[in-house]
This record gives C-alpha cells, structure tokens and sequence, in this order.
C-alpha cells in the first residue's frame, strides 16, 4: 500500500470518529429530552417541603423548607429552595397554586439537586409518587 492511500486512510477514519462522536452527543441529548413524559408549565408556586427522609444527611428529617416551584408537570417538579436539599430524599409537598384555593399535598423523591449561585442556592427536582392519602389525582388532572 502506497504512503498517500495509507494516509487517506486515516484522514477517513479520523473524520469516520468523529461524525460517530456526533451521533452520540446527538442521541443523548435526544434521550435526555425523552426522560420526560409530561408537558412542564412554569411556575411561581409556592412551596412547602419537608423532608421525610434522607439517607445522605438523617438530621434534615423532619426539616420544613419553604420553596419556589420553578417548573411543574403530572409527574414532577423543578424547586428552588435557600437550603440545601440532597438527592435521594423524600418529601412531602404542599404547593399553593395562586389559581386555586386550598393547597396540594403530594409525596416526592428528590431525582437530581444542585447548589446554584445568586439569591437561590439549591435547585432540585423531585418525581412525584402515587399515594391514596395525597392528592396526586388532583394534581395530575390540571397539570396532565
């Protein structure tokens, strides 16, 4: 094999990788966008979290925090808090939406959270569960 055919050789491998790299970063992006099932409104609402349990930290049991809805859906939430709130807590929500009277209350396990910078150090989001003595019917009927 001459040197200049070995060469274009590698030139199509290395333009080969990277187009294969593309499709990657290309397909993830789309199954991160897939993860959610539901239409998410945004949202001002306020929120009241307290957390049920929390294998990360057990002394936040029974913490109350007051939040901000940020985004919400049938199955989940984005809330901003002033106060950390780890991953892999559970929680018992009520959120006052300005559009109606009274509260919901719904059970939660925080999915993903991280500290942002600026007036709201903590940002989370929590899946919501199912659950006879909540009002996850309610909610997912205005929110589905």
């Amino acid at each position: 094999m001459t040197t200049s055919l070995l060469l274009s050789k590698i030139i199509d491998i290395g333009e080969a990788r990277r187009q294969r790299d593309q499709r990657q970063a290309a397909k993830a992006m789309s199954s991160k966008q897939e993860r959610r099932r539901n239409y998410r409104r945004e949202s001002t609402d306020r929120t009241f979290v307290q957390i049920a349990n929390c294998p990360e930290d057990p002394d936040l049991v029974g913490t109350t925090i007051s939040c901000s809805a940020v985004d919400v859906s049938a199955r989940g939430l984005k809330v901003t808090a002033d106060r950390f709130v780890p991953a892999g807590c559970e929680l018992d929500l009520w959120i006052d939406i300005r559009s109606r009277p009274g509260k919901f209350f719904l059970t939660s396990d925080v999915r993903w959270s991280r500290q942002v910078n600026g007036d709201c150090p903590c940002e989370f989001g929590v899946e919501l569960h199912e659950g006879v003595a909540t009002d996850i019917s309610e909610w997912r009927t205005i929110n589905g």
